[in-house]
């Protein structure tokens, strides 16, 4: 059985809006205002507005936010572009509280952060910091990746990258190759330093 997504007339007039945006701004102002994560909002304020009541109410500000960036790219000022990020970001904020969703590279980043701390402690109790980092944040990227592949695959990224297999495929590679590069400097550098003690 196919899973049709249906949006609401509110929400199919939205993206037309949107689409418009696409065809009048270049591509830096395009990604200065986030049209695409603009368009992710309005997805996921659609889908949760009927049992959501706060989402219900950020329907006008969705709106306001697709007319303030054709106005915003026409007049750029440092303040209207901060008031426009503003109110993205606190609708963001309600989908990760409320909705418990998350935005891409959460878990990631997570992962670093934590895996920093962990690779800290094993650096010490190896006497060799400088080893135990690259291990603590390779271990972390790991399992980063791990809950942010679960996280996509429950649906629970509000912006999802549209990136083609070919793209997502080369990026991995990279990522592995990265995460060996990591995991071999720690213990090449746990190997110099207990062969020069």
């Amino acid at each position: 059985m196919d899973n049709v997504e249906t949006h609401s007339n509110w929400h199919d007039g939205i993206t037309k809006q949107i689409g418009l945006l696409e065809e009048t701004l270049d591509r830096h102002n395009y990604r200065r205002y986030k049209i695409d994560m603009l368009q992710c909002l309005a997805n996921r304020i659609d889908q949760f507005s009927s049992e959501c009541g706060q989402c219900q109410m950020f329907k006008e500000d969705v709106a306001t936010l697709v007319q303030d960036a054709s106005n915003i790219s026409q007049m750029p000022t440092r303040e209207g572009r901060k008031q426009y990020l503003k109110s993205m970001n606190s609708i963001v904020g309600h989908l990760q509280k409320q909705h418990k969703l998350v935005t891409e590279g959460y878990y990631i980043g997570l992962g670093v952060a934590i895996g920093s701390g962990i690779g800290v402690a094993i650096g010490v109790a190896m006497d060799s910091i400088g080893s135990g980092i690259p291990i603590g944040v390779g271990v972390g990227i790991a399992i980063g990746a791990a809950l942010e592949a679960k996280a996509k695959k429950e649906d629970r990224i509000i912006c999802p990258s549209q990136t083609k297999t070919a793209t997502t495929s080369r990026r991995n590679l990279v990522f592995i190759g990265i995460l060996v590069a990591l995991l071999l400097a720690g213990v090449l550098a746990f190997i110099l330093v207990n062969r020069s003690s």
